[in-house]
C-alpha cells in the first residue's frame, strides 16, 4: 500500500471514530410546527378575527400559509414540518392549495410529520402526502366519501304563511328552488351529481397519490369506512397508532432531543414587548395605529380580495352574516391599484357564490379598466359562482383548484308575498296607495299582476343577455363551446371549467402570485400590497394573533381543548359552538335570508343556487 493510500485510510477511520464520540452529536435542528384548526380565512376579517381571539386561536389565513410552507421550505435553518390537525374548517379547493404547498416543502428534501386525533374526509386528505402520520390510538379514519346537502325552505315559509313569487333565467340557474321547492328539480340534481363526480374523483386522488396507492384500492377502502386506528395502519393509510406522547418522543428520537419547534414562523422579526411593563401592550396599538406607509420605491403585486356576498355599497364585515362585499369599496380598491405606480400588476383572489347583479357589473367594469393598463391576473377559491364568475372574467389569466365550483351563469328574480303570515297568522292588516303604472312591483302583501310580471320578464332577460355578453368581451375566443350550452345557471368544477375555456389554469394562489411577477418582470419574492390596505383593527389583531403563539407552554408541539366550550365571552362562544354543531348550515341559513333580502332591494339576483355542503 502506498504512503498516501495508507494516510487516507487512517485519516478516514480516525474521522469515523471522531463521528462516534459523544461530544460529536448533530447540530441542534429546528422544526415547523403547524396546528390546522378551525376556520381557514381567505381574506383578513375584523368580526372573524376578533372571534379567534376570543377562542384563543390564532387568525389564519390561506395567503399566510401557503406563504409561510414556501418560505420555510426554502429556509436553510428550517428542517422538516410538524403537522397537528385537529378539527380545521376548510374548504375543498383550501385543502388543494394547502397540499400543494406541502409538496412544495417536501420538495426541499425536508420531511413531514402529522399526527391526528381523529381523521375526516378532508383532514386526511390535507395530511395523505406527509412522510409520517401518526392516528391517536382507539381512534378511527373516518374517510367515509363525499356527502352533499341542499337546504330548501319552502316548507318553513308555507308554515309561517310567506309565498315565494320567483322568476329565473336558464334551466339549471336554480338559485330560486330553496324557495319554491323542498327537493331539488331534475336540472338541479343533474348539476349536483357531475359536480360531485369532479370532486369524489380528484379527492381520492389526492388520497392516492399521498399514500401511492392506487386509485380502485383507496376507493375500496373508503366503501369500508370508517376504518379502526387498527384497519388504517394495516391498510397503510397511516403509519403509526399510537399517543400524541408517543409521537413527540419520536420526533425527539428523529430530530434529537434539543429540537428547537418553532410554533410561529416569520423572517421579519415581529415587536418586542415587555410584559413586565402593564403599558407596554398599549404603546405597541400607538404604534400600529399610527400605520405603516409602503415605500415609495418599491415595486411589487396589488391583491385584492372579493371574499363574500357581492353587494352594491361598501363592503361590510359582520360577526354574523359574514363578510360582505360591497361594489363601491372594490371600485375603489381597483382604481387605487390602477393609479399607484408602486402596483406593476395584480392578482384578483376571488372566494364568492355571487349576489347583486348591479354590483357585479360595477365591479367587472373597474376590474376590466384595470386589466387595459396592468396585468391582472385572477385566483378562484373554493366558489366563484354567477356573481362570482362574472366578476373574475375581466383576468388576462384565470386559475381555479380542481373542485372549485364556478360557473353558474344566469340570474334570478322574485319578491315574497308576506300577507298570509301577517293577516291571517298575525293579524295584521294593510291599505296601500300608489300612483304610477309599476309603483306597486314589490308590493309585500301580493303576487305581480300581468304587466308587472312581463315587466320583470324583460329586466331579467336583459340582465340574462348582458352576462353572457360580458363573458364573450373578457374570455372571447378562449370558449370552447357555445355559450348558451354553458350557461342557464350551470356549475361547474375548476377541472370541468377548464376543458371548456371558463378557466385558464389549475392552480392556487401561490401560483397565480407567481405568474403575475413573472409578467409584471419582478423577482418571485417581490412585495405584495394588500388592496385596500389591513384595517387597524386587522393589523392589531394580526399582532395579537402572532403574539398567542409565542407563548411558553410546557408543550412546544401542543394540543387544543375546544375553546369555544371552556373559555370566553357568551356570544363568542354561543357562535362557536353553533359553528362547531353545524357550521356550514349555518353559513348556508344566513346566506338565503341574505338573498331574500336582496331580491326586495333589487328585484333580479346574479347569485349561486344552494351551495352545496360537503361533508
Amino acid at each position: 500500500m502506498t504512503r498516501s493510500k495508507t494516510t487516507f485510510v487512517w485519516g478516514l477511520a480516525l474521522l469515523t471514530m471522531l463521528a462516534l464520540l459523544p461530544g460529536a452529536a448533530q447540530a441542534q435542528r429546528t422544526l415547523l410546527r403547524l396546528r390546522v384548526d378551525g376556520p381557514m380565512l381567505e381574506a383578513p376579517s375584523d368580526s372573524a378575527g376578533l372571534m379567534a381571539i376570543f377562542d384563543e386561536q390564532q387568525v389564519n389565513t390561506l395567503h399566510k400559509w401557503v406563504r409561510t410552507l414556501h418560505e420555510a421550505g426554502n429556509d436553510k435553518n428550517i428542517d422538516g414540518l410538524v403537522l397537528i390537525v385537529e378539527q380545521p374548517l376548510i374548504g375543498f379547493a383550501q385543502l388543494e392549495e394547502l397540499v400543494s404547498a406541502i409538496r412544495d416543502f417536501q420538495s426541499n428534501g425536508k420531511p413531514v410529520y402529522a399526527y391526528m386525533d381523529y381523521a375526516s374526509n378532508l383532514s386526511y386528505a390535507l395530511v395523505a402526502g406527509a412522510d409520517h402520520i401518526t392516528l391517536a390510538e382507539n381512534s378511527e379514519l373516518s374517510i367515509v366519501g363525499i356527502y352533499a346537502e341542499m337546504m330548501f325552505f319552502k316548507g318553513l315559509l308555507d308554515k309561517i304563511g310567506v309565498e315565494p313569487d320567483m322568476l329565473h333565467c336558464g334551466d339549471y340557474k336554480s338559485a330560486h328552488e330553496p324557495y319554491t321547492r323542498t327537493s331539488p328539480s331534475p336540472e338541479a340534481a343533474e348539476n349536483l351529481n357531475w359536480l360531485l363526480d369532479g370532486i369524489y374523483g380528484r379527492w381520492v386522488e389526492l388520497i392516492a397519490e399521498g399514500r401511492d396507492l392506487p386509485t380502485d384500492e383507496v376507493r375500496e377502502l373508503i366503501d369500508q369506512a370508517p376504518l379502526s386506528a387498527a384497519d388504517a395502519l394495516a391498510s397503510h393509510l397511516v403509519d403509526e397508532v399510537s399517543s400524541f406522547p408517543a409521537f413527540k418522543q419520536m420526533i425527539h428520537k428523529e430530530f434529537g432531543s434539543d429540537v428547537v419547534v418553532l410554533k410561529e414562523y416569520d423572517r421579519e422579526a415581529g415587536p418586542e414587548i415587555n410584559f413586565d411593563n402593564p403599558f407596554a401592550i398599549f404603546s405597541l396599538f400607538s404604534r400600529v395605529m399610527e400605520g405603516v406607509e409602503p415605500d415609495a420605491d418599491e415595486p411589487g403585486i396589488g391583491l385584492i380580495y372579493i371574499d363574500g356576498m357581492i353587494m352594491v355599497g361598501k363592503s361590510d364585515d359582520n360577526p354574523l352574516t359574514g363578510q360582505i362585499v360591497g361594489s363601491t369599496s372594490l371600485r375603489a380598491a381597483f382604481e387605487q391599484a390602477r393609479e399607484d405606480d408602486n402596483i406593476e400588476a395584480v392578482v384578483l383572489r376571488v372566494d364568492s357564490p355571487g349576489g347583486s347583479a348591479l354590483a357585479s357589473d360595477i365591479i367587472w367594469k373597474a376590474a376590466t379598466r384595470l386589466a387595459q393598463e396592468k396585468p391582472l391576473i385572477v385566483s378562484m377559491g373554493s366558489v366563484a359562482a354567477s356573481g362570482g364568475y362574472y366578476v373574475a372574467i375581466p383576468g388576462d389569466v384565470i386559475f381555479a383548484d380542481s373542485a372549485t365550483l364556478t360557473g353558474s351563469i344566469g340570474v334570478v328574480g322574485g319578491k315574497f308575498i308576506w300577507r298570509e303570515l301577517l293577516e291571517d297568522k298575525l293579524g295584521i292588516t294593510t291599505a296601500d296607495f300608489s300612483r304610477g303604472k309599476h309603483a306597486g312591483l314589490m308590493n309585500m302583501m301580493r303576487r305581480w299582476d300581468e304587466s308587472e310580471r312581463n315587466w320583470m320578464e324583460t329586466y331579467m332577460n336583459e340582465t340574462y343577455d348582458q352576462f353572457k355578453d360580458r363573458v364573450i368581451a373578457s374570455r372571447g375566443k378562449k370558449l370552447k363551446r357555445d355559450l348558451d350550452k354553458m350557461a342557464g345557471g350551470r356549475v361547474f368544477t375548476g377541472a370541468q371549467a377548464l376543458e371548456l375555456g371558463l378557466i385558464d389554469k389549475i392552480g392556487g394562489l401561490s401560483d397565480a402570485l407567481k405568474l403575475t411577477a413573472t409578467r409584471a418582470g419582478l423577482a418571485e419574492d417581490c412585495r405584495i400590497y394588500q388592496i385596500p390596505q389591513p384595517t387597524e383593527v386587522e393589523q392589531i389583531l394580526s399582532m395579537l394573533s402572532a403574539l398567542m403563539g409565542q407563548d411558553d407552554q410546557e408543550d412546544e408541539f401542543e394540543i387544543r381543548v375546544m375553546s369555544s366550550l371552556v373559555g370566553g365571552p357568551l356570544g363568542g362562544r354561543l357562535l362557536s359552538t353553533l359553528r362547531e354543531l353545524a357550521p356550514q348550515q349555518l353559513a348556508e341559513l344566513l346566506r338565503m335570508v341574505q338573498n331574500m333580502a336582496l331580491l326586495n332591494r333589487e328585484h333580479v339576483g346574479c347569485f349561486m343556487p344552494t351551495v352545496p355542503m360537503l361533508h
